[in-house]
């Protein structure tokens, strides 16, 4: 039998449980400019991220930009840094859902666009359903990605999972070709 995860309730409430890697394979997170500061790689890109629902996402950040912004925040609290992931590898990303009506298996929102994820949704997006979903993320995801999918989507019911899948094994935990950018239920 599986056990159902505590719902997610907020975006803060995800982050804190993202950072503790809960959800699986992840970009490589700082939840505080100070940890940032103690562990970034000098010549990457960063990603710095909002708390709140919906809130701005800034892009392909130097490390001295990145941290700057971050502490010219009125709420640094609010925010955290991610890696840039390799969204020049991209091959699928997008939100996939079980709806819990039972109605259809899943609900998958995606794109192929190579960009982060709002702005490649943004720009072109689809969405399939049931059979025609499971077929996409089958063929796309490595076994890895696609079973630790499966295991969200039970964990979670009526959750969005938001994914992104590259053309090589990249993320926190080896062997996974798709990060988990978020669980969400709010």
């Amino acid at each position: 039998m599986t056990r159902i995860y505590r719902p997610v309730l907020s975006k803060a409430d995800f982050s804190c449980r993202y950072a503790a890697g809960e959800f699986g394979n992840a970009s490589p997170s700082w939840q505080n400019p100070s940890q940032f500061l103690d562990d970034y790689k000098y010549g990457r890109l960063y990603h710095l991220r909002n708390r709140q629902r919906a809130g701005e996402s800034y892009y392909n950040l130097q490390p001295g930009p990145c941290y700057s912004s971050w502490m010219m925040k009125p709420n640094p609290e609010h925010w955290y840094v991610s890696e840039m992931a390799p969204t020049e590898r991209t091959l699928f990303q997008g939100e996939v859902m079980q709806p819990v009506d039972g109605k259809k298996c899943l609900d998958l929102l995606f794109t192929t666009v190579r960009k982060p994820m709002r702005p490649a949704l943004q720009e072109k997006a689809k969405r399939v359903d049931g059979l025609l979903a499971i077929s996409w993320l089958r063929s796309m995801l490595c076994p890895n990605s696609y079973e630790w999918l499966q295991v969200l989507l039970d964990r979670y019911p009526g959750h969005v999972v938001e994914f992104s899948t590259y053309e090589i094994k990249w993320g926190t935990l080896p062997g996974f070709n798709t990060v988990f950018w978020e669980v969400r239920n709010y």
